[in-house]
């Protein structure tokens, strides 16, 4: 996922975590600075899967070389 992705995945994220009427809020409502927490660790999230994926898609490219 390149910078521009990365930036837009999140800002879909941020808006469903926003959305008062949106499955998030309805399960875990949340506002103020739990909310800013809460983008904090979906930013994180976003960048530890795509860093997964993307080693493990080289893994799976390396083991076809062998």
């Amino acid at each position: 996922m390149n910078r521009t992705e990365y930036y837009e995945t999140l800002k879909q994220i941020y808006e469903d975590l926003e959305n008062p009427n949106g499955n998030f809020q309805d399960s875990f409502p949340a506002s103020g600075e739990e909310l800013e927490d809460l983008k904090k660790y979906a930013a994180v999230s976003l960048m530890v899967t795509d860093r997964f994926y993307t080693n493990l898609s080289k893994l799976m490219h390396d083991r076809k070389e062998l």
